[in-house]
């Protein structure tokens, strides 16, 4: 890809010690996921190479930071040009679909998204949460084939949450849980294939540091579950296919890391 001009613009305005608003521009290519897939395409025919995907990035916000919390709230705007998707002829000798990359014209996604974290006196700053909610849409803005303008981009659902409680009594350790919500979205662009909404955990305890009971002070050891309970849901869907790959089980990790 090449361009030569990509701007690059933003203003931040402070309305007090504590608070400002802000605005950002951005232009730049959207790294495609997979370049080498991209450009390699294993299909039985000369496919042609797709353009770069290009984006235009508006951002608009308030932020706040008080002594005993922050927060921001930012409203964003981003247009795709060349959209890259993912299409796929079948292989006669295999029976089985080959993909290949094209361009699907301009997409869009639009939305609000809030972050914030708490720390309340209360509990002797020892105690903190945090918390992030985005609403975003996302549609093709051209249609092509079979998808109209309009369609939701797969793979993007409209709400995301995320939210946490972090405890830190000593300066040797560390516990967290935190959870995160995924709004239901479809896996292609003619929306006939629906993944279902899911809410997963995830913890870890963090030891090391300054201490009183032995422990070497160039020595941690953390400990991680991903996935508390153990949930069932297909946590990603292969574009236009009925494919997809289930979330990962409950699972349990250990690190130990020293410093030399």
């Amino acid at each position: 890809y090449s361009d030569n001009f990509l701007p690059m613009v933003g203003a931040v305005y402070r309305l007090n010690d504590s608070d400002q608003i802000f605005a950002s521009f951005a232009q730049n290519y959207a790294l495609p996921a997979g370049t080498d897939d991209i450009f390699d395409n294993a299909v039985g025919f000369d496919a042609p190479d797709p353009k770069g995907e290009e984006a235009d990035n508006y951002e608009f916000g308030f932020r706040t930071n008080r002594e005993t919390y922050n927060g921001a709230i930012a409203l964003f705007y981003t247009r795709f040009d060349n959209r890259l998707i993912a299409s796929s002829v079948m292989n006669p000798a295999t029976g089985q679909p080959e993909a290949f990359y094209v361009n699907a014209g301009a997409s869009k996604a639009y939305g609000v998204e809030l972050s914030g974290v708490f720390q309340p006196e209360v509990f002797d700053r020892e105690l903190y949460f945090n918390a992030n909610l985005s609403y975003k849409k996302a549609e093709l803005v051209d249609g092509f084939g079979s998808n109209p303008a309009g369609s939701q981009l797969p793979d993007s659902p409209e709400w995301l949450m995320t939210g946490g409680v972090t405890y830190e009594p000593t300066e040797w350790l560390v516990a967290n849980f935190s959870a995160k919500y995924t709004g239901k979205r479809y896996t292609d662009f003619a929306e006939s294939i629906e993944l279902d909404s899911y809410l997963v955990a995830q913890a870890y305890v963090d030891i090391g540091g300054p201490n009183n009971f032995g422990m070497p002070e160039n020595m941690r050891l953390r400990f991680n579950i991903d996935n508390v309970f153990d949930k069932e849901v297909m946590s990603f869907g292969f574009t236009g296919s009925t494919f997809g790959r289930p979330l990962s089980p409950r699972t349990f990790q250990a690190t130990l890391t020293v410093d030399f």
